[in-house]
């Protein structure tokens, strides 16, 4: 109650001449003010010219919608779903390696096998499509043949019965084909020149993302599901950073985080429902995208927070306007009917990294406050001239 009793004192000054400003000179460099006043309720009184003599400059109020948090050290890492095993799909021998590690390409062959097993069935397919053109003869001849009495009802739906059985068999033989590894374009020519095609299958890259822990060489002998290499995607990192217990209590999953330094966007994975015993610390993950893979798994970040406010009621302002009197955080405000017009005005601000703050106005200020601009530089000149008017008055 104090400080505001001490603000309301300021703005409700009866209007009298500061020819006692010669006070504050040293601060205000001479300058002498014959027409400075306070007047209820227009506050402090300040012509343009003496404003731009005192250095001062103002700002727009500029809407805020969520506030940021001070940075938190984090670790960037790979989440565990986006790491996999590359593994053989058929027994084979290694007869290449094309890759050993770094970024890989969606599709891009890693190692090359010769296979026996490919061989095997790729004749099995054959025989099937082969059976398959007799049993379709077979259907035709059949439907030919049942207007003149020669094949009756029930040898035609056999037949048919079988050719639908063998295509069911031959689309689940190609698909195996393709499972082993075996190229579309190398199961197209299988099929139009009826003729076997290369053992040699390639494994590769499922997505685009980084190669790692390859440890193979020419010659060595494969059986199917055994570990080629580690794969992972790299279009999204998780950062693990460790807050205090009480500001994890603020934190909810799906809440906005920001990488400090690289601007990057995303939210709150994960939250412990553990504390660290000694460091009284909650382990919080963050995913964040990384589609140019501008971000390195890895380094060392900084995190923070983003808390959404009520629109309308919030304003984000310089750092620099904010000033403390007597206890009070204050801004002084210029009027858009006046500009000579300057107020104080109480706020509760909350700080930002970087050079702006959040501030929220008390119940006091004009219901046009909006449409007021900040006072960013020149407060220290401002705080003088408050000191040298309410001496003047005592």
């Amino acid at each position: 109650m104090h400080n505001r009793h001490f603000i309301n004192q300021i703005s409700s000054r009866i209007k009298r001449p500061l020819w006692g400003i010669a006070l504050a000179a040293p601060l205000l460099g001479g300058l002498v003010w014959s027409h400075v006043a306070f007047s209820a309720p227009q506050g402090l009184q300040l012509s343009s010219s003496q404003q731009l003599s005192m250095g001062m400059a103002f700002t727009e109020l500029k809407p805020a919608d969520s506030v940021t948090s001070y940075g938190y050290p984090a670790l960037l890492s790979l989440p565990a779903p986006h790491i996999q095993l590359l593994a053989t799909p058929v027994d084979g021998l290694v007869t290449r390696i094309l890759k050993v590690h770094g970024a890989v390409k969606a599709g891009e062959a890693i190692v090359e096998l010769q296979s026996a097993e490919l061989l095997k069935l790729q004749k099995t397919y054959l025989a099937t499509l082969s059976e398959l053109v007799v049993a379709e003869a077979e259907v035709s001849r059949a439907r030919k043949l049942i207007q003149a009495g020669s094949v009756s009802q029930k040898q035609l739906q056999s037949a048919e019965s079988q050719v639908t059985k063998l295509k069911q068999q031959a689309q689940q033989q190609s698909q195996d084909l393709l499972l082993m590894g075996m190229a579309e374009e190398a199961l197209t020519r299988l099929q139009n020149a009826n003729r076997l095609q290369s053992p040699i299958i390639a494994i590769r890259a499922p997505a685009d993302g980084e190669l790692f822990e390859l440890s193979l060489s020419a010659g060595t002998r494969l059986q199917a599901g055994e570990p080629v290499a580690k794969f992972a995607e790299l279009d999204m990192l998780v950062a693990g950073v460790n807050v205090p217990i009480e500001v994890a209590k603020t934190l909810h999953v799906g809440q906005a985080a920001r990488l400090l330094q690289q601007g990057t966007v995303g939210e709150i994975a994960y939250i412990s429902h553990q504390a660290d015993p000694l460091t009284q610390q909650v382990e919080v993950h963050c995913r964040f995208p990384n589609p140019q893979l501008q971000l390195t798994v890895g380094a060392l970040v900084e995190v923070s927070f983003i808390n959404e406010v009520t629109a309308g009621r919030h304003f984000a302002v310089p750092l620099s306007a904010l000033t403390n009197v007597d206890g009070q955080t204050t801004l002084f405000m210029r009027s858009p009917l006046d500009s000579a017009q300057i107020r104080p005005l109480a706020v509760e601000a909350v700080e930002q990294p970087g050079k702006t703050a959040v501030v929220t106005f008390m119940d006091d200020a004009p219901v046009d406050i909006e449409r007021w601009s900040v006072l960013s530089m020149g407060t220290a000149a401002m705080l003088s001239v408050m000191a040298a008017q309410t001496e003047a008055g005592e």
